[in-house]
């Protein structure tokens, strides 16, 4: 399992990785894009353009560090809605999947109870949405983005969830961004349909946090359907997705 595409196993700097050191908090930021088909079937990942903000020091600051970081990521999140034709004037969904009632799992929603609407406002280009999952609802989380985007009309949809890790160090210590999309519950079983420019028609924008393991790439010991996560994941989270809803409001 491994939704991080710096954990795919492949040789990125060969295929044109690049990560520079930002000096603060021992924050790393890690580029490649995806132009190829030759590159897509190297890493196992779509084409697109994918950057990964790695942070192993975020949990031992606090609003100083949230800040620098944020500030960091939403300079990605803009040049991928730069990249997309995507601006201030834009109509925007933004979709937290996940199931609200599992910390591990609850980042996109806690994201968006954080992101506050002008709800009143009938200039209005901003929307959000929290599906919840199949097993809880009964509804494929594609199919309510793909209503929703059509009958709001939007321009581009931006989805936060939780991403699957091999490593335990880059649990909750890392946040990924793409233009490609996402694919409800693929940390997990991979069975959803992709939320992409090709399936909804608009581009689409994802921000990812690893906050699941594989207990069995930690000991053979283990079940391999084991999940893990860390034991403070409520505070590590509220740390996340202050910097994360932050980033958010700071780029669109």
């Amino acid at each position: 399992m491994y939704d991080l595409i710096d954990e795919c196993g492949a040789d990125l700097k060969h295929l044109g990785y690049e990560q520079t050191q930002q000096g603060k908090y021992s924050l790393s930021i890690g580029k490649i894009n995806v132009n190829s088909e030759e590159k897509a079937q190297q890493t196992g990942f779509d084409k697109g353009c994918y950057m990964i903000f790695n942070a192993p020091l975020m949990h031992g600051y606090r609003t100083e560090c949230e800040e620098y970081i944020s500030q960091q990521i939403a300079k990605g999140i803009k040049s991928l809605l730069r990249r997309n034709s995507l601006g201030k004037k834009s109509r925007l969904l933004l979709v937290g999947l996940g199931n609200p009632a599992i910390l591990a799992d609850s980042i996109g929603a806690q994201v968006l109870d954080k992101i506050n609407l002008d709800v009143f406002n009938k200039a209005l280009r901003v929307f959000k949405f929290a599906p919840n999952i199949f097993t809880n609802t009964g509804i494929n989380s594609f199919d309510m983005v793909h209503v929703l985007s059509l009958w709001l009309d939007v321009d581009g949809v931006i989805i936060f969830d939780a991403l699957g890790t091999n490593s335990a160090s880059r649990l909750t210590t890392s946040v990924q961004i793409n233009d490609v999309g996402m694919t409800p519950a693929s940390a997990v079983n991979n069975l959803g349909n992709k939320l992409c420019r090709e399936t909804l028609g608009v581009p689409c924008i994802s921000v990812g946090v690893p906050t699941m393991l594989l207990a069995g790439k930690v000991s053979s010991q283990f079940p391999q359907n084991l999940i893990l996560t860390p034991k403070d994941i409520h505070t590590e989270l509220d740390t996340l997705t202050n910097i994360i809803s932050q980033a958010i409001i700071q780029s669109i």
